[in-house]
């Protein structure tokens, strides 16, 4: 990405937060965990218990992050046409409140330092 900047390519990066997509959908996510967990083997299966599908963090957390995430997903395409079309387009862009939550201290660094994190 930056290291294309000495041929005068300028990047912006697009940072998004959680946002109410099919990729965050709990019912895909769980249907997806299901159809992997039958087709573990019978001792991977024993191995991690009988009610491990139930008891997924990441599932939990799927649930949660679907909760809490915005269904407005304008404020992605807002800041790409900001990145596409301004005269000066900023290098970094963080679209959502969650990203701008969560990458606020690292917005006081240097661009390498963030992108090395």
């Amino acid at each position: 990405r930056r290291e294309m900047r000495p041929f005068g390519v300028q990047v912006s990066i697009i940072e998004p937060g959680g946002f109410r997509t099919g990729m965050i959908d709990p019912a895909t996510v769980v249907k997806g965990f299901k159809h992997l967990w039958e087709r573990l083997p019978a001792e991977t299966q024993a191995a991690y218990g009988h009610h491990y599908l139930e008891t997924c963090e990441y599932i939990l957390i799927t649930f949660l992050l679907h909760r809490l995430s915005s269904s407005r997903l304008s404020h992605v395409t807002g800041v790409m046409a900001h990145a596409l079309l301004a005269r000066f387009p900023r290098s970094r862009y963080a679209a959502g409140w969650d990203a701008r939550l969560a990458l606020l201290p690292l917005s006081y660094c240097p661009a390498w330092l963030t992108d090395a994190a």
